[in-house]
């Protein structure tokens, strides 16, 4: 029974007058209890390998991935601005392996708009990406990725600011959307706060273009 493991003994549903414990049978109770223990470890071990033999005979061999590989991240963790997750992309991707920390877990180089989304993966998250059967078939536009609630673009570089002051005075950077070239919208003028998830494009372009309205500080000051 539960209580003859906890304990070692049955338990008495009779009331027995206080006395002492001959040593003897103390020593053999203590014997006793010690067998139980290992016995019931032991069932438990049992127990254990059975389980995993089982799970092991369902699963399949992890991808062998490499450094430098580029992988697919299942998107089934993240939230995106779609209504229904059946909408959804199944994967976001591809992104490039840069190191792997653990025998089943890999980091990811992430866009500068995935900067609040931790990169490193265990593998069941992440699939082999695979060359494009159809090379002259050109992809869509790349889908938003929803970072702290709010659809984030990847831009691709930044090409010049300005400061409006038509009202309050902005700071605002012309941006280039990756994956939109040689579309009408592959370009925008955008307030500094809405680039604080891409403050190293920021500090590249201003350590490009030192004369260009604005600096680091600045855009610090407009992000924090």
């Amino acid at each position: 029974s539960p209580f003859f493991a906890n304990k070692g003994y049955h338990p008495n549903i009779a009331v027995y007058p206080e006395h002492d414990l001959a040593s003897a049978r103390a020593r053999q109770f203590a014997v006793d209890l010690d067998e139980l223990h290992e016995t019931l470890k032991s069932e438990i071990a049992e127990s254990q390998q059975r389980y995993q033999r089982s799970a092991d005979a369902r699963r399949l061999p992890a991808p062998n991935f490499q450094v430098g590989q580029t992988v697919f991240v299942k998107a089934k963790y993240f939230r995106t601005s779609r209504p229904s997750k059946k909408l959804s992309e199944k994967y976001l991707g591809p992104y490039e392996i840069i190191a792997q920390p653990g025998t089943h877990s890999f980091t990811l180089q992430l866009p500068e708009s995935m900067c609040a989304v931790h990169p490193v993966f265990h593998v069941s998250m992440l699939e082999p990406s695979t060359p494009n059967p159809f090379p002259d078939h050109a992809d869509p536009p790349p889908a938003p990725v929803v970072i702290d609630g709010e659809p984030e673009f990847e831009i691709a570089h930044i090409v010049d600011s300005k400061m409006d002051c038509r009202r309050a005075c902005r700071l605002l950077y012309k941006v280039f959307w990756l994956g939109y070239e040689d579309t009408e919208d592959e370009s925008s003028w955008l307030p500094a706060t809405e680039l604080k998830h891409a403050a190293e494009l920021v500090a590249d372009f201003h350590s490009a273009y030192p004369g260009k309205p604005g600096s680091v500080d600045i855009f610090n000051s407009y992000v924090s």
